[in-house]
Parts: structure tokens; sequence; C-alpha cells
């Protein structure tokens, strides 16, 4: 995977779910996404934006891209009200293990254990990479709770805020490791 395209996804990560533990303003939090090469890609990218930023920010997102009622995850379009059904079931559910998959090129997990959501996924076909992350669950509710076919990304951004510092997102390859994360530090860490 290049490194536009992770950190084009780090990005809209970074707006879209931007997340994570203890009762701050946003104000104090800063969120981050580091990118650093490996071997031959040698690249550094980092970003540091206060989360108060980022919220003001959304606004920015085009209202076509907001607002058309579907949600694009790896090359699938998902209606945000079928996933706003699915949701509330795992929401209501006890923690467990959603969704297994394990196969020669890849295993995916996706399971809710506590009050967060936590996704891994292993690519081995060609390079291999790992991914995970971990949201907690009001931040997703926040998102899905959006009026029809809407997300309410700014809500999102508001429980966010309320939840604090904490790692959001991991991926590692062998070119490349990207880290999404909260704290109050404006350099990171």
């Amino acid at each position: 995977m290049s490194t536009t395209k992770i950190l084009g996804g780090a990005l809209l990560a970074m707006l879209a779910i931007t997340l994570t533990a203890g009762q701050a303003a946003a104000a104090d939090l800063w969120i981050h996404v580091k990118v650093d090469g490996h071997g031959t890609k040698d690249e550094r990218v980092s970003i540091n934006m206060p989360l108060s930023m980022v919220r003001n920010l959304s606004g920015m997102v085009p209202e076509d891209e907001r607002h058309h009622g579907r949600m694009r995850i790896h090359d699938h379009d998902y209606d945000v009200s079928e996933l706003r059904r699915a949701w509330r079931e795992i929401e209501r559910g006890p923690d467990a293990n959603f969704i297994t998959v394990k196969d020669p090129d890849s295993d995916v997990k996706i399971a809710k254990r506590g009050d967060h959501l936590e996704m891994r996924a292993v690519d081995r076909k060609g390079k291999r990479e790992e991914v995970e992350a971990r949201i907690p669950l009001q931040v997703v509710s926040a998102l899905l709770s959006g009026e029809g076919d809407e997300v309410n990304l700014d809500a999102a951004l508001d429980e966010l805020s309320r939840h604090g510092q904490g790692e959001i997102l991991t991926v590692h390859s062998e070119d490349e490791t990207v880290r999404i994360w909260i704290d109050r530090d404006s350099e990171g860490r």
C-alpha cells in the first residue's frame, strides 16, 4: 500500500472517526497521524492537530460526500441506514467476536470488548500488512446518529472529545507504519 493511499485513508479516518479515554475538552486534545517508512521507503509524515480544529474543519467536507446516504469501505458501498440497523444489534449485544475470517491470504476479526469496537486485519498477500483499530462504541453510535441516510460527523467528533486520550489505529507493513492517536501533547509521542 502506498504512502499516499495510507495517508489519504488516515486523513479520512481522522475526519470520519477521530476517536478515544477521560473527560477532557477538545481544545486540550490533539489528534496525531504519523507515517514512518521502512527500508527503501524512508518517508516520514507527521500531522498534529488540535481536536477542536478537526471539529471546525469537519464542516469543509462537501455536502454531497457527507449526505449521500452511503459509506464506501474497501471498494464497497454500504447504505447508512443498513449500517445503523446492524450497529444497533452489535451495540445491544454482549461482548463477542462478531466476524472472524481466516484464510491463507488474510485474517479478519471484528469484536465488541467492553465499551470498544475492536478490529484487526492481517493481509499476507503480497507485502504483509496488519491493521488494528479500537473505537469507543459511543463514537460509532454518534456517527450513525444522523437522520435518514446521513452520518453525523460532528456528533462523532464531540463524543470523541469526551473519550479523551488513546490509540485509534495502527497499520504495520513491510514498507511503513501508520499510527493515529489522541493525547494532550501537541507534538505527539
